[in-house]
């Protein structure tokens, strides 16, 4: 459709390619592994909504856990909380070279900062309480895809993830249940096709999964998501003309 829309050579591709070429490469890269961080603020946000969470009780929200599609004023903080730590940890990355979580074990930064981002959802676990470590554990099986394609890694990422299902069922939040249920049979079809395109598959969709269903809950998180694919789908069609190989941080 955006080739249709813009082919290639004309007046109009000429004009979106000079745009994006104009903008900072390594920014532009750093903007598109904060995806999964993205994710993890609009799932607290969902926590607060839905749950009695002692230290978020001074907002006055009306809970309910069994809403679709929220839509209110008070989701203008999920955005400007997205806004804030992107924009700050840009910061920290162009002004200090040191910086960087993601550097922690390799010098491959997008998985690294998968790793940053499990800490950071560990840490608030302590102050969203139990009901966050559904989704700290399945950014730990992110991390893990991410960084290995062995048996032992996958039977791994299996037995969190059955985890993850049992004890959101228990706990009653759907999000992370039906986001575990709908990712064991793709993980059970990796132990048999150890291929790099289904080692691919298990990556992206594992992400896409989180994002439809947290989605399901917080509409706004929906409209920035889709703005998101639609960005990085102009950005990699104009300036390489190929494909966006969506959510695969580590070629990012």
């Amino acid at each position: 459709m955006i080739r249709r829309i813009f082919p290639v050579g004309s007046k109009q591709f000429n004009s979106l390619e000079k745009l994006f070429k104009s903008l900072n490469k390594d920014v532009i890269e750093r903007i598109e592994i904060f995806f999964p961080m993205w994710c993890m603020f609009a799932f607290q946000h969902y926590l607060v909504k839905s749950f009695d969470i002692k230290i978020f009780r001074v907002l006055n929200i009306d809970l309910n856990n069994n809403y679709l599609f929220s839509l209110i004023r008070e989701d203008l903080i999920g955005v400007i909380i997205i806004v804030f730590h992107s924009t700050l940890l840009l910061w920290l990355m162009r002004k200090y070279d040191f910086f960087g979580p993601f550097r922690l074990v390799k010098t491959d930064f997008q998985t690294n900062f998968l790793l940053f981002l499990v800490i950071f959802s560990f840490i608030n676990v302590i102050f969203f309480g139990k009901m966050m470590l559904g989704l700290f554990l399945m950014l730990t099986v992110l991390y893990i895809v991410y960084r290995s394609n062995s048996l032992m890694s996958k039977t791994i990422c299996f037995s969190l993830t059955v985890f993850t299902m049992i004890f959101s069922i228990n706990m009653n939040e759907p999000v992370m249940a039906t986001s575990a249920v709908i990712y064991l049979p793709i993980l059970l079809i990796s132990f048999f096709l150890r291929t790099k395109e289904m080692t691919s598959f298990c990556q992206k969709y594992l992400l896409l999964i989180l994002f439809i269903f947290i989605s399901t809950k917080e509409l706004w998180f929906g409209f920035i998501g889709l703005g998101y694919f639609l960005f990085f789908n102009l950005y990699y069609f104009s300036v390489y003309q190929t494909k966006y190989n969506w959510l695969k941080l580590d070629i990012a």
